[in-house]
């Protein structure tokens, strides 16, 4: 039994704490989200919905502080790796106690890690070839991995370590995944106070965080589940919610600038791709055709267009803001380039069926453009609005995958392992269950994703991904259509908010004050 200072469960309704011990926090701050959260489990925290609220609620070895885009020290106070980059050793703060009063230790880390590799987390795929853990002593655990990972120390900011007394109990039934989905065992800044499916979650300032409540903070989040954008901006006028993330592009440019308002206009990485099928047969399996119709894409017009200014130009397979970055790797929008190619291959008349997801704005303008594009040159664009799991889906045979399919990248932390790993390599082809939509494989680009992954020389590392850009801009299998930018708006009454890279569609609700 670990040491504790009072023990008692977390119960999913009501976790009251007392509200007059705390020393700085005040207020409630109200964030509208137009999804509900998957669930409370930390293993699912590559989906943002759960991930915005795991930041609060629990704790990370290292995590990427917003605004930064490398790991800072968090239960970890420091760290170092073997000369084989086998195993990672990582000496732990003291004093630090989980919502229910008990000491955070070692036990609680290597735990964590076994019952994510147990119950096949997402959140632990990430880490790579991760292994095993060994408990050093109370406050030093090793990982191991069974290969080098370059990024594996980055790669750990989604792994939200839980308390082994509340959650082990529940092991049995799904490996806690039951439990953890609608109860929370954490030991950060926030603990739950209520989860409604559909409606709002609430969370309350814990008095005895180890990081302490010095400055400006709130003492109540709450979330609520707020689907249409109308609604949201609504709600953000009338002063009943402080950040209204999911607004139009039009209401967003409506109130910049606005008194009353901000809008924050943060680097994000989520480029939006549309990944062209290279198995698909007829035209679309020459990369020629394929240099045709991506020619046909003005990536600049969707920019200043579509996106009103708030993106940047893509010039590769990674954003431009991206470590590792090549640019000028895609060809030009030239549409009499792109007619001549066309014609002079007899391909005029040929039909492309493109399946986009019309939730995203970008995609359904994008979509429709390449479509009028696309009518100029003799190639007939068939776009397909569908939802993610639909796409995914079809991506998994090659009879039922689109001729080209949209979607965005949302890479887990920044490096390029993150983006291109997932999107190139052959193993995550869609019919391998994977995201490479353009069932792309070439064993030149795999032997160099896994040695840049394998390696812990980070120069090596970015000529290896260099190479890789290089090859694929010459197959011409997808065009990296728009990088959007992260674009929140909020009451000029929140003090604090940043975007982080690392954790898209989230909020760094511990930092943040009203005035």
């Amino acid at each position: 039994m670990k040491p504790s200072i009072r023990k008692f469960l977390v119960p999913i309704m009501a976790l009251l704490l007392p509200t007059g011990v705390l020393a700085g926090p005040s207020g409630t701050l109200v964030i509208a989200e137009n999804l509900t959260p998957e669930n409370l489990d930390p293993a699912n925290a590559q989906n943002s919905t759960v991930d915005q609220l795991m930041l609060g609620m629990y704790d990370t070895l290292v995590q990427f502080t917003a605004g930064e885009t490398t790991v800072s020290p968090r239960l970890a106070t420091d760290w170092s790796a073997s000369a084989d980059g086998l195993t990672h050793t990582f000496n732990l703060r003291n004093g630090v106690t989980f919502h229910d009063g008990s000491a955070l230790t070692a036990d609680d880390v290597c735990f964590t890690f076994d019952r994510n590799q147990a119950a096949g987390a997402n959140a632990l795929t990430d880490a790579g070839p991760y292994d095993s853990c060994n408990i050093v002593d109370d406050h030093t655990v090793q990982l191991n991995l069974s290969a080098p990972f370059g990024p594996f120390v980055s790669a750990l900011g989604r792994v939200y370590i839980v308390n082994k007394d509340l959650v082990e109990p529940h092991m049995g039934d799904n490996f806690a995944r039951t439990w953890l989905s609608v109860n929370e065992a954490g030991s950060g800044p926030y603990a739950l106070k209520s989860y409604k499916p559909d409606d709002s979650v609430s969370m309350t300032a814990y008095p005895d965080y180890w990081g302490g409540w010095d400055g400006n903070h709130v003492a109540e989040v709450v979330f609520r589940v707020v689907p249409e954008a109308s609604t949201q901006a609504a709600l953000l006028k009338a002063g009943e919610v402080h950040i209204a993330p999911d607004l139009t592009i039009d209401d967003k440019i409506a109130l910049q600038g606005k008194d009353g308002y901000i809008t924050d206009i943060g680097a994000a990485a989520t480029p939006l791709y549309f990944m062209i099928n290279v198995q698909a047969g007829g035209p679309l399996s020459d990369k020629l055709f394929r240099k045709a119709i991506i020619m046909a894409v003005d990536i600049k017009a969707l920019c200043d267009a579509v996106l009103q200014g708030f993106c940047a130009y893509p010039e590769g397979p990674m954003p431009s803001n991206w470590p590792g970055h090549v640019g000028g790797i895609y060809p030009e929008f030239d549409l009499e380039g792109a007619k001549k190619i066309i014609d002079d291959n007899g391909w005029a008349g040929t039909e492309v069926n493109l399946t986009f997801l019309p939730e995203e704005e970008i995609q359904q303008r994008a979509s429709e453009m390449w479509q009028a594009n696309l009518a100029k040159i003799g190639v007939t664009l068939n776009a397909t609005g569908s939802t993610w799991p639909a796409l995914y889906a079809a991506a998994q045979s090659l009879d039922t995958a689109p001729d080209a399919g949209g979607s965005s990248a949302f890479p887990p932390f920044p490096d390029p392992h993150g983006i291109l790993y997932g999107l190139l390599h052959s193993s995550k082809m869609g019919i391998n269950g994977g995201t490479n939509f353009s069932q792309y494989s070439n064993p030149e680009v795999d032997d160099r994703l896994d040695r840049a992954a394998s390696s812990a020389d980070q120069n090596e590392r970015m000529k290896l991904y260099g190479e890789v850009q290089e090859i694929v801009g010459n197959d011409y299998i997808h065009v990296l259509v728009a990088q959007p930018a992260s674009v929140v708006t909020l009451s000029d009454k929140v003090v604090g908010y940043k975007y982080n890279v690392a954790h898209h569609q989230t909020f760094n609700f511990m930092d943040i004050g009203l005035k």
